[in-house]
């Protein structure tokens, strides 16, 4: 299916519907994050994908929003789309902006999926994202990929991250300005919902890296803690199980999304 846009008022979101079922949105900053994950959730979702206002194909005339204005954008975007209610998967900044739209549109969700991401950055996160943020402080973006990269696949799937770099850096990268970048990185420091996410009570799925530095599983398992009743799930991966682990994630995902209430 190809992509279509809505105009919010505030910007363009550039999105894409594919599939027949109950509705799941997948959130991270860009759309091709889920390149892995569509052809199987489509068999039994309508999975709407889209690139965040001031990201990708959907342009910000004002700048990069919050991540809280994020969630805001994709209220406005199941209203223009005639969704009244969604299931959402949030994948690391798409995690953050799904800990938002839970807080500030629970009538709008159904069940809430959080991966590789995090309730509030402390110890060792704190300090990798103070080390990004250093990088992009100083527009050195050749330096931030090598740190970043080592972040997102484990030790068993160096060798085929390192085969795949350029696509990857392609892929998950080089669409990035530095601006882009400062913002998610930026934000990601102060976010704190911990306290927060205890008034979520749409059913909720934690997935994480067992091997993931950047969010480790003591992050991961804090965050599965702050909501109530709250599945925990942690797979053979670092920072992006999408990637790394389609096959055990997207058969967690069907189960707990194809759920009944």
């Amino acid at each position: 299916m190809t992509r279509q846009a809505v105009d919010l008022g505030n910007g363009r979101i550039s999105y894409r519907l594919q599939g027949e079922g109950p509705p799941l949105v997948l959130v991270s900053t860009l759309a091709g994050t889920w390149i892995r994950q569509i052809p199987e959730l489509s068999q039994h979702f309508s999975v709407l994908t889209y690139d965040m206002r001031g990201f990708g194909d959907s342009p910000s005339p004002h700048g990069f929003p919050s991540n809280a204005e994020h969630a805001d954008d994709l209220d406005l975007l199941l209203e223009a789309l005639g969704i009244p209610q969604a299931s959402v998967l949030g994948l690391s900044h798409g995690g953050l902006v799904a800990q938002h739209f839970a807080l500030r549109h629970p009538h709008r969700l159904h069940r809430l999926g959080l991966v590789a991401t995090f309730a509030r950055p402390g110890n060792s996160t704190g300090i990798f994202l103070n080390m990004l943020n250093g990088f992009l402080d100083r527009d050195d973006l050749p330096n931030f990929w090598e740190v970043l990269k080592s972040f997102l696949f484990s030790a068993a799937g160096w060798d085929r991250m390192t085969r795949m770099e350029t696509h990857l850096r392609r892929a998950m990268f080089d669409q990035y300005t530095t601006a882009a970048l400062r913002s998610i990185y930026g934000q990601a420091r102060e976010h704190d919902l911990l306290a927060a996410l205890g008034e979520v009570r749409s059913p909720t799925l934690v997935i994480g890296g067992a091997e993931d530095m950047l969010f480790p599983p003591p992050v991961t398992e804090a965050l599965a803690a702050a909501i109530p009743d709250a599945s925990l799930e942690l797979l053979p991966a670092a920072h992006v199980p999408p990637v790394e682990a389609p096959r055990p994630f997207n058969k967690i995902v069907t189960e707990f999304f194809g759920a009944e209430r």
